[in-house]
């Protein structure tokens, strides 16, 4: 088992095919809410990854769940940061607007999404790391998550209109009021 990567919450590791991801104690926490949080966090996470799965959206495939750890496919291709150029900007782009759009109408935020949490295998992709996702309704959430994934493409993807393709995959009349919302966003950002 190798470490590959340590956020703040968990520790990653590459166990042959399976990433293990370990959500870590904290010790500024108080025991029994530290546990409670790290299991809680940990449970939500899986039921995330399953119920994106069932709306048609490809993810790791979850192997199992113990306390504070999850044991995931290793999905082996690359980051979109790194592959996403011109020639493949309208199509992942595109797809990843239809494919969040899903996730919204199903009333499920990612909460990290960043061209970071996409891998590209097979000239497919894969959303991946829910740890900050949640189950919810609110249309101002919802914005957030697209508001977060604009800022990424426009800091790490300036070159390429890839807001342009997003919104011709994500824009629907049961997306219309998460769009207004995020418009609302986006013009606050600006004048701060």
């Amino acid at each position: 088992m190798k470490l590959i990567f340590q956020g703040a919450e968990a520790k990653i590791y590459l166990d042959g095919g399976k990433i293990i991801k370990e959500r870590v104690s904290k010790n500024y926490r108080e025991g029994e809410l530290d546990s409670f949080l790290r299991k809680s966090r940990t449970r939500k996470e899986a039921k995330l990854l399953s119920d994106v799965k069932r709306v048609g959206i490809k993810v790791p495939v979850l192997f199992e769940v113990k306390q504070f750890r999850l044991e995931i496919e290793f999905i082996e291709g690359i980051k979109l940061r790194k592959s996403l150029d011109k020639t493949n900007c309208g199509k992942f782009c595109k797809k990843i607007g239809e494919d969040v759009s899903k996730m919204h109408l199903a009333d499920i935020i990612h909460g990290d999404l960043t061209t970071s949490n996409i891998i590209v295998k097979n000239n497919e992709i894969y959303f991946i790391d829910f740890g900050l996702g949640v189950e919810t309704n609110s249309l101002e959430q919802k914005a957030a998550d697209l508001l977060n994934l604009y800022q990424n493409f426009k800091s790490v993807h300036y070159e390429f209109d890839c807001w342009k393709y997003f919104l011709e995959g994500y824009k629907k009349e049961e997306t219309s009021k998460v769009l207004e919302v995020f418009e609302k966003m986006l013009k606050r950002r600006r004048y701060v």
